[in-house]
Parts: structure tokens; sequence; C-alpha cells
């Protein structure tokens, strides 16, 4: 999986829109029927709609509590305190960006938002990279489980993981290969 295909999926998570038109038809959709809409009341919309409707001028959208700014710093000095990965909102990052990208004029504080989940994304990319190259230089073959990880980490670290791997598979060659 890539970023792209973690940003879709993303999409289909629901946010909370204010409708700047009212429409008393519902749209049919696989998923469910969303709608109808009246304008100034707000509605949960997957948030792949919520940006079309933006995009058209057709609503405003309200940024999840988690993207407030002190909530933010919250979130980054629990990441800071914590030895493993913190537990975060579904796509915390795919959302974020999404937001950030096309609805910035709904974010209260647009650039210190951005900076601090930057800070967030990077303060647990450097706990992953520790902690992969960790467990991979235990020259044992086994297993992980990784709490609270979010799948564009996943993404992210699967190089970084693979090159341990392989950085393990040369330096166990090397030990058997060592002559009594």
């Amino acid at each position: 999986m890539n970023a792209e295909k973690c940003e879709f999926l993303a999409g289909n998570e629901p946010i909370e829109v204010i409708p700047s038109i009212s429409d008393d038809k519902p749209m049919h959709l696989i998923s469910g029927d969303i709608g109808p809409f009246e304008a100034g009341v707000p509605v949960r919309i997957p948030i792949w709609i919520a940006l079309l409707m933006k995009r058209k001028h057709h609503c405003k959208i309200v940024m999840p509590t988690w993207m407030d700014v002190e909530e933010l710093k919250r979130i980054l000095t629990a990441e800071t305190e914590c030895q493993g990965l913190s537990s975060l909102p579904d796509y915390f990052f795919e959302i974020s960006h999404m937001l950030v990208r096309d609805a910035r004029d709904d974010i209260f504080e647009v650039e210190a938002v951005k900076s601090l989940v930057q800070d967030i994304y990077d303060r647990r990319d450097a706990k992953l990279r520790t902690s992969a190259i960790a467990f991979l230089s235990q020259n044992r073959t086994c297993h992980a489980q990784l709490d609270c990880v979010q799948p564009i980490e996943v993404a992210s670290a699967r190089g970084t993981l693979e090159a341990c791997k392989q950085l393990g598979i040369l330096v166990r060659n090397k030990h058997d290969s060592t002559p009594l």
C-alpha cells in the first residue's frame, strides 16, 4: 500500500459539514444514502464528498476536535513521553493532509496545525525506525506486533523494514560463514 491508497481509504471516514445549500433529494450511493441537505444544519458525510462539496463552495467543513492546536500539542506531548506509540484517531495523518491541502480556510491556525502534525509524524517515525533496527538486530527469527500504527506509517516504514531485514540476512550469513 502507498500514500495514495491510504488517503483513498481515509476518504470514507465521516466528517461534519455545514452545507450552504439546501437539497431535499438524498444522494444514493453504493455505501448508503447521503442527505438531504439543509443550509446551515450540520450533517456527517464521508470526507471525499465533503471535499467535493467544499470545492464547489457548497459547504464549510467542521474540523475534527483533534485538529485543534491545543489538542495537537497534547498529542505531541503524549507522543514524546510515551515509550511506544500512542493511540491516534483512525487515519490521523491522511485526514490531516487532505484537510490542510483542500480545506485550509476552514482550519483555525492552519500553519500551526500543519507544523504540529508534522512534528507528531516525525516523532513517531523516529520511534518506528529505532525500534525496527533494534528488533531486527537481535539476530533471531521471530515476529512482532505493532500497536497504534497508522496505515501511512506502515506504508512509509515498509522500505526501512525491508532494508533492515536484508541487512540482518547479510550479518547472519557473515557469521555463519566464518571459519571455526
